[in-house]
């Protein structure tokens, strides 16, 4: 059965299906892991008799090492084997959740917080190079693993306060991590038995026509910049949003089985755009669907700001659907760009700037957030940022359709 989903490429760019199965459930847990404390820290502050500011900061050192890690994974991943990385993430992400939920102090979950974040590494450089080595039709194989992630941003503010409010928020680290820790077994049995690929090259190699060495480091500076600008908005977003929806008066029951309810659908209304990203690249039409994003985000940051009622779902839906098309895209131009047998370094490389661009967010968020105003100078801010990052994405190449060679 495997071998002939494997034949068919289960219309997700070709993929073998185990690699694409653990790479989809390690990005999904990764993204419920590293959200948790998003939405549980509101139940902290009570529990522990700390401000949100004070608690939100603890997760600053946490995101800092999923990027300072990130070049350090994708070398091991291109010298070790992905697979075989990919065990180590599972079982260190589910270890880390679990010592969260026993941590008993803002001093030992912010160790806890900061080993999640030192395995969350290891997520985007190697699953993301073990796909792309694997695929096809690159755009729409890195949607579908794409799309878990988002669905894992998603489920983890549902997760998160539907176990706080049916036990504790202690169980609500622990059993997503042991969950985890279940995902790697199983990838140790499929190795074991055989079933997960090991390949040293592309499966299938895409031509195009090769920048000279100058036009390479061109285009890796802006991308550097565009790149961290946007994580840096992201994360601002993401981190802000259930704290953004307790605010909001919907009618709907208290708790926060509501606020992570609700956040959770904004993240899964806007998960499908990881496709309109991956189909657009594929396609040829990468740079133009990048800047025009942008630009719409601009003018969805601003309306946001100036709303105060339950406009601000429909919004927050519109800001992820951007974010969410941008994602596949970035990850398009880096596998374009970077030679196949470094791609996990310079994927890792380039989530290395989460050293930058993370702990800035979260440092926006505890900044920008006023008691009284909420988070409209926070809102307008990004909108500003949305416009600077799309012009200097003017400078990247214009596009060019990439053509997989034949098999």
């Amino acid at each position: 059965m495997i071998s002939r989903l494997n034949r068919i490429g289960i219309g997700t760019g070709g993929a073998p299906v185990p690699v694409l199965f653990f790479a989809c459930a390690a990005h999904f847990m990764h993204h419920v892991l590293v959200s948790l404390f998003l939405t549980l820290v509101i139940t902290l502050t009570v529990e522990w008799g700390r401000g949100y500011a004070e608690l939100i900061v603890l997760w600053t050192v946490g995101s800092l090492m999923i990027g300072l890690g990130a070049p350090l994974a994708g070398w091991l991943g291109d010298r070790w084997g992905e697979s075989r990385v990919m065990v180590l993430l599972f079982f260190g992400l589910g270890l880390a959740s679990v010592a969260c939920g026993l941590a008993g102090s803002p001093f030992e979950m912010n160790i806890a917080l900061t080993a999640l974040g030192l395995f969350g590494a290891l997520y985007h450089p190697v699953g993301n190079a073990w796909v792309v080595k694997h695929a096809r039709e690159r755009g729409k194989a890195i949607a579908a693993a794409g799309i878990f992630g988002s669905f894992g941003v998603a489920a983890g503010p549902v997760i998160a306060g539907v176990l706080n409010d049916a036990i504790d928020w202690r169980w609500a680290f622990i059993l997503p991590g042991l969950a985890t820790m279940a995902f790697g077994g199983a990838l140790v049995a499929m190795k074991l038995l055989g079933l997960v690929p090991e390949r040293e090259g592309d499966a299938h190699e895409i031509h195009h026509e090769p920048p000279t060495a100058r036009d390479r480091r061109n285009i890796i500076m802006i991308l550097g910049v565009t790149m961290t600008l946007t994580l840096i908005a992201v994360t601002a977003f993401v981190t802000a949003l259930p704290k953004l929806v307790e605010t909001l008066d919907l009618g709907t029951r208290e708790g926060l089985t509501r606020v992570g309810l609700l956040t959770g659908a904004i993240y899964l209304a806007a998960s499908g755009a990881q496709f309109v990203g991956g189909h657009y690249a594929d396609r040829g039409a990468a740079r133009r669907t990048y800047l025009g994003s942008f630009a719409l985000l601009a003018a969805v940051f601003v309306a946001a700001a100036l709303t105060d009622n339950w406009l601000l779902v429909p919004l927050a839906v519109a800001v992820m659907f951007l974010f969410e098309t941008i994602a596949p895209i970035e990850t398009v131009f880096v596998a374009r760009y970077a030679p196949a047998g470094q791609r996990g370094l310079f994927f890792g490389m380039r989530y290395a700037i989460s050293v930058v661009g993370g702990p800035a967010g979260v440092w926006l968020v505890s900044s920008l957030y006023d008691p009284a105003h909420g988070f409209s100078n926070l809102l307008l801010a990004l909108a500003g940022m949305a416009v600077v990052t799309g012009a200097i994405g003017l400078l990247l190449p214009q596009d060019k359709p990439l053509v997989a060679a034949p098999n």
